[in-house]
This record gives C-alpha cells, structure tokens and sequence, in this order.
C-alpha cells in the first residue's frame, strides 16, 4: 500500500513540474488564486471593462526601460495568455523598444521562428514570433506607439489516426 501511494505521489508530483510556464514561471491553466499566490501584485482589473477574459492585471512592470500594463486572461477560469503593452509615445520609440526587446527574447529564445510583413511599411513594422518548448512568445508594434508582448500555450499536435 505504501509503495502505491508513494507512486501516486511522484506521479502527482511530476505532473505538476511539468506545468508549461509562461511569463515570470506562472503556468498555463493556472487559476486565479494560484496566479495571486505566484505575482502577488496581480489584482482584480480596475475597470469594469479591462478586455476579453482579462480577471488580473499589474498596472506598471518596468522591462526594457518602459512601463508595461501586464493582463492576465482567462478562459474556463484558467490562465491562457499573458499580454503585456507599453505606449511609447512615438513611432520611433516604439520600434526602439521592440528592438531592445528582440535582443532580450533572443538571447533567451534564440532566432525568432516567423517575422511578419505587412504592406509597404514592413521595413517600419515589427511583428515577431518565437516558440520555445511549447510557450509561444509574440512580439509586435500595434497602432505605432504600442509595444505588446503575448505569451500564450501552443496547442499540442495531433496524431493522425491515419
């Protein structure tokens, strides 16, 4: 009976250490008290309306020399996407800050797997995606002076029965 239990529990334990994290180690599917408990300065949004899903945010994170608005989004009350977005004031600001974020994903991530372009202006656009394990981590420049990164689970693939 013990060593039954005792297998119960490794494998208890092992499946939980092998939760997929996302950003600052918090782990999609996580709940809204587990996501407390991790980044106690998470709270309740302070608008009613703070977007889709959205049941935490931390107002301001300084990375790469910028506030960010961190939100975390939930679906079937579990985490599935945490987006953080910085207005840079400017279009050149905001491409500055991409970029000094690129070098920061990169040396953590490696190349990116896809970059983006859209119309003429793809030389000006920065729209960046990398896969790591099975993290999907997106960068981009939305409405000129936006910064936002998204850090979202990738779906698992599927067995062909065929």
């Amino acid at each position: 009976m013990n060593k039954l239990l005792l297998c119960l529990a490794c494998l208890l334990f092992t499946a939980g250490a092998s939760a997929q994290a996302l950003w600052q180690g918090v782990p999609v599917g996580a709940t809204v008290a587990e996501v407390r408990a991790l980044v106690p300065e998470a709270q309740a949004p302070a608008s009613a309306y703070a977007g889709d899903g959205v049941q935490l945010e931390i107002p301001a994170v300084d990375l790469a020399g910028a506030a960010f608005k961190v939100s975390f989004v939930f679906k079937a009350d579990r985490l599935q996407r945490i987006t953080l977005q910085a207005d840079a004031g400017s279009a050149d600001g905001a491409r500055a800050l991409a970029q000094r974020l690129t070098t920061s994903l990169r040396s953590r991530y490696g190349l990116e797997m896809s970059t983006k372009s859209r119309g003429a202006t793809s030389s000006l656009t920065i729209d960046r995606q990398w896969n790591f394990r099975r993290t999907v981590v997106h960068l981009e420049v939305v409405d000129g002076t936006f910064v936002r990164l998204d850090y979202s689970s990738q779906a698992p693939a599927r067995n062909n029965p065929l």
